[in-house]
């Protein structure tokens, strides 16, 4: 009988470990190193929303540009989501983390400096490169290291992490807001500081033990997981993790991304998996999501917030609360279980985009006047009698002076070169505003009610944090077994993306063709529809194990015994 080449290894790790009550030390450490990079990408959420109102009139974009920049990323991550799957199972997921460090870190490098929007938009791809990458590896990685009591709150940690990102970066941008000239290049820029700490910070973390396990390095794996568990008897959970790794190799057949997803399109509980696990990113996105927290600087002036900075700092207020809900949500994932958390989030989004949608709507029938024409310039302007028709016209803007009792305005020309100011009329001098008193408004009008979409967005944070923000990720980390992971994760987490693509580049243009009202409307809809679909096909996964989850998607439940079958049925 040949020897165990491992088993020195193993006895001398007894020793240098011995037997004693568990610590998470390392595990925490490593949970909080996986999830610097969304941190990042909650930096980029939040820096983005204000660094697009200063970019945009420091380069002078029209609508179509400063939606590519909101894109960009999105176009990044659905690429290297698809592919970051099949590096994570070649590389490992702590290496496939590391990738993202050093996207994440060339993206904000590039972006900061960039000389012209085409490589401010290169700069922008790798961010997306980065965002791809996490979404590949960040879940799963930490899923695969944590065990199974802890695993939902240590997945659903990326929220409040994602949410830090933003608030910090908004607080950030708010400061920087006053630079006119520079300050969005600082916004970008500072995003790279987070990745040299991830970079740093994993180079001392273990690689996942199912991973390395996985890849028959029994002895490293050992090793990992003693590590994880700070040097406490591991045996039964490395042995446990060691069988259903060598079940799940069987299966697999050593097949590539391709043939992996054949044959979970063959296999009928991944085939459902899959569906639950790409859906529920979808009416995550479709419902609102990064989409609202992108454009919340640029919805807060739609509402009628006209100071850049008043709009920012308002963004900071908003973001508060989705710090305070997204830690609630860490507590909540596995007191209230996944399935009615996502159930009860979708309905709560319907609500608050319905609330948005009447906002806007509101803002319209009490839309201000125009109160002046002279007649005297040629242009299609001078046609329009109310304020939202005037803003809604491209080629127009509303010059406006106004005191508690009444308002004087008139719609002008726009400047195509100089968009704070009209191309004619009153409004055509920065000076001549200035001592008349007046505003030139493009993109939003005037009203005394703006605060309510504050409100409003408010709550759209107060029922995303704790829910369709980290449930999601959580979800697909838990629902595929060994085999299967990675690619189901990667393409669940390209379906975020390409949803997010579709929202990014589409949100103000739609604002234009259906008014902000329908666009929030449009959202509503699709959160309504969201929580059917998880009310009829997302099982509870709370408090299984990652090889016992598959079970939960079988079609057949006959061929269950009668403790398992009462077990599913109570899941629903």
């Amino acid at each position: 009988m040949t020897e165990n080449p491992n088993k020195y290894r193993f006895e001398k790790l007894d020793k240098v470990f011995p037997k004693k009550e568990k610590s998470f030390l390392n595990l925490y450490i490593l949970t909080i190193m996986a999830h610097m990079s969304i941190l990042s990408f909650g930096w980029d959420l939040g820096a983005s929303s204000g660094a697009i109102l200063l970019v945009k009139d420091a380069m002078h974009l029209p609508a179509t540009w400063q939606q590519l920049f909101i894109a960009m990323p999105s176009v990044g991550a659905a690429i290297l989501s698809i592919i970051g799957s099949e590096i994570s199972n070649i590389f490992g997921r702590r290496k496939t983390s590391m990738a993202s460090s050093v996207s994440f870190f060339a993206g904000a490098v590039i972006s900061g400096s960039a000389l012209n929007k085409y490589m401010l938009l290169f700069g922008r791809l790798l961010v997306g490169f980065g965002c791809g990458f996490t979404g590949a590896s960040t879940a799963v990685y930490i899923a695969e290291c944590a065990p199974v009591r802890m695993r939902g709150k240590l997945i659903g940690l990326s929220q409040p992490f994602l949410t830090i990102g933003i608030l910090s970066a908004t607080i950030f941008a708010g400061v920087f807001s006053y630079d006119t000239i520079n300050g969005w290049r600082y916004m970008w820029a500072f995003q790279g500081i987070w990745s040299v700490i991830q970079f740093t910070g994993l180079l001392f973390m273990p690689e996942s033990p199912r991973w390395l396990i996985q890849k028959s390095q029994f002895g490293e794996g050992k090793i990992a997981l003693a590590k994880l568990r700070h040097g406490s008897n591991v045996e039964e959970e490395f042995n446990e993790i060691k069988k259903n790794c060598e079940e799940d190799m069987k299966n697999s057949e050593n097949l590539g991304s391709f043939q992996t997803f054949v044959k979970m399109m063959q296999t009928q509980p991944v085939r459902r998996a899959l569906l639950v696990g790409c859906g529920i990113q979808l009416f995550a996105q479709f419902s609102g999501a990064n989409t609202i927290i992108y454009y919340s600087g640029i919805i807060i002036k739609m509402a009628g917030v006209g100071d850049v900075s008043t709009a920012i700092w308002n963004s900071v207020i908003i973001n508060c609360i989705n710090l305070l809900f997204a830690i609630i949500g860490v507590w909540l994932v596995d007191l209230v279980g996944r399935r009615k958390l996502a159930i009860s989030g979708l309905i709560g989004l319907a609500f608050s985009t319905c609330c948005l949608a009447t906002t806007f709507l509101m803002a319209i029938k009490h839309t201000p006047a125009v109160t002046y024409n002279s007649g005297q310039y040629n242009s299609s302007c001078m046609t329009h009698s109310l304020c939202s028709d005037c803003v809604h016209d491209p080629n127009c803007g509303f010059c406006y002076s106004s005191n508690e009792n009444n308002m004087n305005a008139t719609c002008l020309p726009s400047d195509p070169k100089l968009w704070q100011t009209s191309a004619v009329g009153a409004c055509n001098s920065t000076t001549a505003m200035q001592t008349a008193s007046l505003k030139w408004v493009i993109d939003y009008c005037p009203v005394s009610f703006s605060w309510v979409a504050v409100v409003g967005l408010a709550f759209f944070l107060v029922f995303y944090a704790p829910t369709m923000g980290p449930l999601p990720w959580t979800i697909n980390a838990e629902i595929y077994p060994l085999w299967a992971r990675s690619t189901g994760n990667g393409l669940a987490a390209a379906t975020c993306w390409l949803c997010n693509l579709i929202n990014s580049v589409s949100f103000l243009s739609l604002s234009e063709a259906i008014n902000s009202y329908g666009v929030f409307y449009l959202l509503s809809f699709m959160a309504v529809s969201g929580a059917l679909f998880c009310y009829f096909l997302l099982p509870e996964t709370k408090g299984k194990s990652l090889e016992a989850i598959e079970i939960l998607f079988m079609k057949d439940r006959k061929k269950l015994g009668n403790d398992e079958q009462q077990d599913l049925n109570d899941q629903y």
